[in-house]
């Protein structure tokens, strides 16, 4: 499947393509704060895009272990 090797690395790039996805829609939702007529859309925007790095930042550290280290 695509190079991946089990279902835990697809998922860790799948997450880590939200987060950047989502950085990316909030810097925009900054920019349209200063729109006067798209305040409201990047509100929307910045509230979304906090959501999904949640989800994809959870998603990210779900796969961390602590075997080794302890």
């Amino acid at each position: 499947m695509l190079g991946f090797n089990n279902w835990g690395d697809f998922i860790v790039s799948a997450a880590i393509i939200i987060e950047m996805i989502s950085v990316a829609v909030f810097f925009i939702g900054i920019v349209f704060l200063f729109i006067e007529s798209k305040k409201k859309l990047g509100l929307k925007l910045i509230i979304g895009s906090v959501i999904a790095f949640v989800i994809g930042f959870s998603a990210c550290t779900a796969n961390f272990t602590l075997g080794p280290m302890h």
